[in-house]
């Protein structure tokens, strides 16, 4: 490998490494339910889905008193899979 190539590779491996990564970590499933999830089917469901991905070490008990689903009656229901 020529001198070039190799301040090449090592340029590039140091811009990916700089790049990417959050300063502050995604807040856990069961911090809290979303918004989201009380406004649309979809939203409900997306919460959901990442609910049954998650550990059972990463779950905690939800305050449910301010979860209120949408509940049309002209739409199908939506599978969870």
């Amino acid at each position: 490998m020529n001198k070039p190539t190799l301040m090449l590779c090592c340029a590039a491996a140091v811009l990916l490494a700089a790049c990417g990564g959050r300063s502050e970590p995604a807040p856990a499933v069961t911090d809290a339910i979303p918004d989201t999830a009380s406004q649309s089917s979809a939203g409900l469901v997306t919460y959901l889905s990442a609910l049954s991905k998650a550990t059972p070490e990463d779950k905690d008990p939800l305050d449910l008193s301010t979860f209120n689903p949408v509940q049309p009656e002209d739409t199908e229901p939506e599978p969870l899979i």
